[in-house]
């Protein structure tokens, strides 16, 4: 395992920071790097208060030193999956870092914003009206199913295959366990990602849950997902 692709970033990383973005002269960006970890760390914050210890960081690139990559975590603000980008080139990794620094900027905007409306708020005439709300939480829940419709209908994703459904079974001397799979493949028209939907439902003892995920990957990702499919349909299993 070699760090020395590390170093090398590092230093073009600290050499380009600067001309990334033009809010970067207005705010003070820290930049720093964490090689006490299995995976060390590009660290960006941004120094917050009047102590010069305080910081909010806002984006976090880890690097793989077996694999020799560098990647990172993003929550998909359609759909709040959790994604894993890599990183190919330091354009990729600036890139990635100006998203990310005006994405915060942008939560920043939304918390002062939320901060004032909750001021106004404290003054209404009636506050007795905002009394029942707190009594009744039922009333909010409404708002949460139409938020959860909102996400399982993903409108930015045009699915572009039937959809595939797999049944399976597992006997055991502890019960029988049934899995009903549903598969989707899409893609993301304004990115051209492509989107893997994987929706289980497991019945178990009379007892049934419900698991769905969604996978994201960049067109260049896919041979090398349909190698390690291919990888583990050929392996040997003893057992078969």
């Amino acid at each position: 395992m070699s760090l020395e692709w590390f170093y090398r970033m590092e230093h073009a990383v600290r050499q380009s920071l600067p001309g990334i973005c033009e809010g970067f002269d207005e705010l003070n960006i820290v930049f720093d790097t964490d090689t006490t970890t299995k995976h060390p760390s590009f660290i960006f914050s941004v120094a917050v208060g009047f102590d010069e210890g305080e910081q909010e960081s806002f984006c976090l690139i880890h690097f793989d030193p077996v694999n020799q990559e560098f990647y990172c975590y993003h929550s998909e603000e359609d759909t709040a999956f959790e994604t894993k980008a890599l990183f190919g080139n330091l354009d990729e990794m600036l890139a990635f870092i100006h998203d990310a620094f005006h994405e915060y900027l942008d939560e920043m905007e939304d918390a002062d914003f939320d901060e004032e409306d909750e001021e106004f708020d404290d003054y209404d005439d009636d506050p007795e009206e905002f009394d029942d709300y707190d009594d009744d939480p039922e009333e909010f829940d409404d708002y949460d199913d139409e938020f959860e419709e909102d996400v399982e209908e993903n409108d930015s994703i045009e699915w572009i295959t039937n959809d595939k459904y797999a049944h399976i079974e597992e006997h055991s001397p502890n019960g029988d366990i049934e899995y009903n799979i549903h598969y989707k493949l899409g893609i993301v028209p304004e990115t051209g990602d492509g989107v893997l939907l994987r929706n289980t439902v497991t019945k178990e003892n009379g007892e049934e849950s419900e698991e769905g995920i969604m996978i994201f990957f960049k067109e260049e990702e896919a041979p090398y997902i349909k190698d390690l499919i291919g990888e583990y349909l050929a392996r040997e299993v003893p057992y078969r």
